[in-house]
């Protein structure tokens, strides 16, 4: 979601109220994003679709909030490029607690380039930037199985 998108920043032009509570949600999300902005925005897009955020600017934050209760988290938001510590490693030390969380990959880059790069990471799925609160939706429902 790029704050600068109008479908993204006002989730309700996006989609009806009734498309929204079609595909309600529920459950914790660990948003893992360096970009504040974006952050917030998906923060307020997940609310509004029945989901809880926590939101960790790095890795290093990421990791410390994930241990607290790794159990506690329905799917995790991971950005491609992170300050710190790579997503690489990020994703590796979540795997080694929860091998089943959905993770969704997002990235700026072409999807191709995205995933050439990030081989033999077990990202369960990608989304690429900007995207919309609908294609969000979307991606939760099919890694969530709904």
């Amino acid at each position: 979601m790029h704050p600068a998108s109008p479908a993204s920043t006002d989730p309700g032009t996006a989609s009806s109220a009734a498309c929204l509570l079609e595909r309600r949600g529920a459950g914790r999300v660990l948003v893992i994003e360096d970009d504040a902005a974006i952050s917030l925005v998906l923060s307020r897009a997940l609310a509004r679709l029945g989901f809880t955020a926590t939101l960790a600017a790095n890795g290093f934050e990421a990791l410390s909030q994930f241990r607290t209760d790794p159990g506690q988290y329905a799917v995790a938001l991971l950005d491609f490029k992170l300050p710190g510590m790579t997503s690489e490693d990020v994703l590796r030390e979540i795997r080694a607690q929860r091998p089943d969380l959905p993770v969704i990959l997002t990235s700026g880059y072409d999807k191709d380039e995205a995933m050439n790069r990030s081989v033999g990471m077990e990202v369960t799925s990608f989304l690429h930037k900007p995207f919309t609160m609908d294609s969000l939706a979307a991606e939760l429902r099919f890694v969530l199985g709904n």
